[in-house]
């Protein structure tokens, strides 16, 4: 492996650090320019946008955004429209997994002590994933049910928690932004009912503050929407091979 060297390795992670902080004002300003037009704008945010991934190595994302910037007047507003939010769910994805490689970095440091235990045979591969949204759960549902997961979708924090009584699943994955019981709410319940598993967290929000919050409240990974179905399997798979 190429030794960057310490100086080169702190301007490195100097950027990378920069990226997740500046996201959620790239992402507004992207946002903004679709939404009223403005293509001058759309050119410029993207441009700052790829020289920032190059910064960073993201290759692929740098050549996704590369394509948007060419098809701005080119494609029609839908098409472009549709290309941005699947643009900004891969930069979303990358923000998070930036931060979750920093806060791991610094939990490695400290004594380990497992929160949770995850015994991974065929028969205990159960997920409960929680969306108010029913579309969401289809979706994770048929993704993960192909990795050969065994998935039961509710819509509700109540729904959750009733689920429990009975079952005890291998993992949860917690909408955040739901009504009457946020996924944060919920989080504590399940723990509180003495619920051990793992949580992976469904969520739009990247910003450090809110993803730090969750991982207080047991994430050990998360989900951004709108979710590619390989990157959820990957991460699930992951989760439950005991590699976080």
């Amino acid at each position: 492996m190429y030794d960057m060297g310490a100086t080169l390795l702190d301007r490195y992670c100097g950027t990378l650090v920069d990226f997740v902080e500046d996201f959620p004002e790239f992402e507004a300003a992207l946002k903004k320019a679709v939404f009223i037009g403005d293509n001058a704008a759309l050119e410029r945010d993207l441009s700052l946008f790829a020289e920032t991934l190059a910064n960073i190595h993201a290759d692929g994302l740098k050549q996704e955004c590369e394509r948007l910037r060419n098809g701005i007047g080119a494609a029609g507003h839908d098409k472009l429209e549709a290309g941005i939010t699947d643009f900004l769910a891969s930069a979303g994805t990358l923000s998070v997994d930036i931060q979750m490689a920093q806060h791991r970095a610094e939990e490695s440091s400290k004594p380990k002590t497992r929160k949770y235990q995850v015994i991974y045979a065929d028969d205990t591969n159960s997920i409960l994933a929680v969306d108010d949204i029913p579309v969401t759960l289809n979706m994770l549902s048929t993704a993960l049910a192909k990795a050969g997961y065994k998935v039961t979708g509710v819509t509700s924090g109540a729904a959750a928690l009733d689920f429990i009584e009975k079952f005890t699943p291998n993992l949860f994955i917690l909408d955040i932004e739901m009504p009457k019981m946020n996924g944060f709410e919920l989080a504590v319940k399940l723990r509180e009912a003495g619920q051990s598993a793992p949580m992976v967290f469904l969520t739009g929000n990247t910003t450090r503050e809110y993803l730090m919050k969750a991982v207080k409240l047991g994430a050990v990974d998360f989900i951004v929407k709108p979710f590619n179905a390989d990157s959820v399997t990957v991460k699930i798979n992951r989760i439950f091979k005991g590699a976080t």
